[in-house]
């Protein structure tokens, strides 16, 4: 056993574990297979969280370990498969993440359902694990509906529940054992509990669809993420949602995202220092032109309809910058 477990601590490829796996199973019976087989799966854990696959520890943890300890380690499932099948919330996650758009390689069947069910995952599924899984997969689609999509998943990222019904009371009889009045208010019976993410969890959703927006590269994700910007949006977005939003503008390299972060610069100017000096950022990145963080000047050159999108700066220009203080 002590051989084995150096082999695995020593990043032994999937096919050799499996290997040593079955030949544990081959060689010994009863109990002592149960306890061989769980000192190598502590193993393979304590080995994959050290170098940072948290992801093996959820494996191994879920119901579905339990039932089917080989397929789930060793068989990759295909991701649609899992999506409609599986009731569990975390294979769905990981099934999303591994998930590439069916209509790069001609499924048209498959796109449909792969949107309808990333579109209820995004915008109404109860984990905002697996809310954020479905929003980063749609951010990878170039399908046009993920836009439209992504914003709903921004706009009903509270997870709150949907009001239950008045109670009415002509509908209850309140009365208990011989007769008597219950001892419990309409008012009473028609609380529930706090519902929808806690205010650090719908921030974070919010960030990943903003994120996903502009992943998806369409311009038609420019006016939406102009009022998160902006914070003119009706949903009151945070100061970090807002730099996200910065940040997707310049991500998306179109016109119209220099003449939203104009506008973000003018309004923030003399207010918020990190989102105008973000949206400074933005501007000469978007465009290339070094000019001051001076809202007029960037005001004209919308104005003047000459805008144009400069080549991406290279990495190295990025840490020459950092360096710099630029």
């Amino acid at each position: 056993m002590r051989r084995i477990c150096h082999l695995l601590l020593t990043d032994c490829p999937r096919r050799v574990i499996e290997r040593i796996l079955v030949r544990i199973v081959s060689n010994v019976g009863g109990v002592a297979v149960a306890r061989s087989l769980l000192r190598v799966v502590v193993a393979m854990a304590a080995t994959q969280v050290l170098v940072g696959c948290a992801g093996t520890w959820d494996t191994i943890t879920s119901r579905r370990f339990r039932k089917e300890p080989f397929h789930t380690m060793f068989k990759s499932e295909d991701p649609m498969t899992v999506m409609r099948t599986s009731p569990e919330g975390d294979q769905r996650a990981k099934a999303m993440r591994k998930l590439k758009e069916p209509a790069l390689s001609g499924n048209a069947q498959d796109q449909e359902q792969a949107i309808e069910l990333l579109s209820q995952a995004a915008t109404s599924d109860p984990s905002p694990v697996v809310r954020v899984a479905a929003i980063d997969a749609l951010g990878r689609f170039k399908d046009e509906r993920a836009v439209p999509i992504l914003t709903a998943a921004y706009h009903q990222s509270s997870g709150a529940a949907i009001k239950p019904k008045a109670v009415d009371p002509a509908t209850i009889t309140q009365v208990g054992a011989g007769g008597r009045p219950l001892g419990m208010s309409l008012d009473r019976m028609s609380l529930t509990g706090p519902t929808g993410f806690a205010p650090e969890v719908v921030s974070m959703v919010r960030s990943r669809a903003v994120e996903a927006l502009a992943n998806t590269g369409r311009a038609e994700a420019v006016p939406i993420m102009t009022r998160i910007a902006a914070g003119t949006d009706d949903s009151a977005a945070d100061r970090d949602t807002r730099i996200v939003a910065v940040r997707g503008l310049t991500k998306l390299r179109v016109p119209e995202s220099v003449a939203a972060l104009a506008k973000v610069l003018a309004a923030e100017k003399g207010k918020d220092p990190a989102l105008a000096g973000r949206a400074h950022e933005s501007l000469v990145n978007l465009t290339g032109q070094s000019m001051p963080a001076e809202p007029e000047k960037w005001e004209t050159l919308v104005r003047s309809g000459n805008v144009s999108i400069a080549p991406p700066p290279t990495t190295i220009q990025q840490v020459g910058a950092i360096l710099s203080g630029n």
